[in-house]
């Protein structure tokens, strides 16, 4: 070797111990602003430590049950995902307006929007989309969980259901979701699908399409003012007054039970999911069937 290329051997040797170095001086102070921030001194590391590997963890429903652990699992998510954010500006000490959480949940997607889905949707055995991602910027909320009957966030003591919707954009309906709970809806399912079938009896043109589901075509014969007049002639329930029963129903044995938080569905825009559309106290006014199908009746909700 040469002394020209032995200068070249030299410095390329020097500028990689010198990357080496610089890559871990700023792992060094990217960790020590964690542990200050996190107040590492005052964490449980043997929790930390048996939930994770590298950046990589674990959690269960029952660490998400109690305020025992809430610090070191914001350590852990922070550390995984969201190293760059300032957790000051993000965590709320109580559930607010739509708008607080939607800021803060901006803020985590823009520092990184996969870490962002990725918490999302981990989903441990009984636990909803959208839930860690709540517990972990609120101070004191917990997750309800499987057997929590409908209540999957307590925040302060306020329980509250979660659901995952879309929401409709020319008059803001909340829809495409599932009532929770043991909600009884079984006799008024079968007074529509008996509507139905006089419907298509009435009217031949129109067809059957899903068996135990209505379409929009459907709809608009039970809202046409020869079937209107049809039922009332044959002595039957019309759609809108079994509109009103699933509304009663579906109040009293669900929404009157506490405020339910609506978020962007995993189907909605990328700008909407994950995002808080509204916490309504939901009132019977509100409720009306959205769809009847797939052997249920999924309600779709006006709010104010």
């Amino acid at each position: 070797m040469n002394l020209k290329q032995n200068k070249m051997s030299i410095r390329t040797n020097f500028q990689r111990t010198l990357n080496r170095l610089e890559r871990q001086r700023y792992i060094d102070e990217l960790q020590n602003e964690l542990n200050e921030e996190f107040a590492t001194d005052e964490l449980q590391l043997d929790f930390i430590n048996s939930r994770s590997e590298s950046n990589s963890f674990k959690l269960t429903a029952k660490d998400l049950a109690t305020l025992d652990y809430k610090k070191e699992i914001r350590f852990l998510i922070t550390r995984k995902w969201f190293p760059d954010v300032v957790t000051s500006n993000i965590f709320l000490p109580k559930l607010t307006k739509a708008k607080a959480l939607n800021t803060s949940l901006s803020i985590l997607e823009a520092s990184n929007s996969k870490g962002f889905e990725e918490l999302l949707q981990m989903q441990p055995s009984g636990i909803g989309p959208g839930e860690i991602l709540l517990y972990f910027l609120l101070d004191k909320a917990i997750i309800g969980g499987g057997n929590s009957a409908g209540i999957d966030l307590i925040d302060d003591g306020t329980p509250y259901e979660i659901k995952a919707v879309s929401r409709r954009s020319s008059d803001g309906l909340l829809h495409n979701f599932k009532l929770g709970g043991t909600v009884n809806i079984s006799g008024v399912q079968s007074k529509i699908l008996k509507l139905k079938a006089e419907l298509l009896k009435f009217d031949t043109k129109i067809k059957e399409g899903e068996k135990t589901g209505i379409n929009n075509d459907h709809m608009k014969g039970f809202e046409s003012r020869q079937f209107l007049k049809y039922c009332k002639d044959n002595n039957l329930e019309t759609f809108s007054e079994l509109n009103d029963e699933f509304q009663t129903i579906a109040y009293d044995g669900y929404f009157k039970n506490h405020p339910i938080i609506f978020m962007g569905s995993k189907s909605s825009s990328k700008a909407d999911r994950g995002r808080v559309y509204d916490i309504l106290t939901v009132t019977k006014k509100m409720v009306s069937i959205y769809k009847v199908t797939n052997g249920t009746i999924k309600p779709g909700i006006k709010p104010k």
